[in-house]
């Protein structure tokens, strides 16, 4: 789970985020939670952003609001490129928190197995 962790970050780094946002490392985390069991996701709030406020000991608004600020971010002013590539279109509109989050839970995935391979 650690190759996910360090996966993701840099992931979302190339995409132009970096650690000074808090929803980075809640971010990194739901990728990497995500991928562990793709349930959470379905559920959202009371899944995984549940998972993540508990293992941050912040509220579930908190952890949708910070996750919904990196994501603004890198729309506004990251590699738009790199992000449509991950989601394997080009993208009209910002992308919601749940569908952010599992598409780049499949693009860590994939990075991961290919590197087992």
């Amino acid at each position: 789970m650690e190759q996910y962790a360090k996966v993701a970050q840099k992931v979302l780094r190339q995409l132009g985020a970096n650690g000074s946002y808090v929803g980075f490392c809640y971010t990194v985390y739901g990728i990497v939670q995500n991928i562990k069991n793709p349930e959470l996701i379905v559920y959202v709030c009371k899944g995984l952003y549940a998972e993540i406020a508990i293992h941050f000991c912040v509220s579930v608004g908190s952890v949708e609001r910070n996750i919904r600020t990196v994501i603004k971010t890198i729309w506004e002013y990251g590699d738009r490129e790199f992000l449509n590539e991950i989601f394997g279109r080009e993208l009209t509109e910002k992308p919601k928190n749940t569908i952010f989050i599992d598409a780049l839970s499949q693009y860590v995935l994939d990075i991961c197995e290919k590197d087992e391979k």
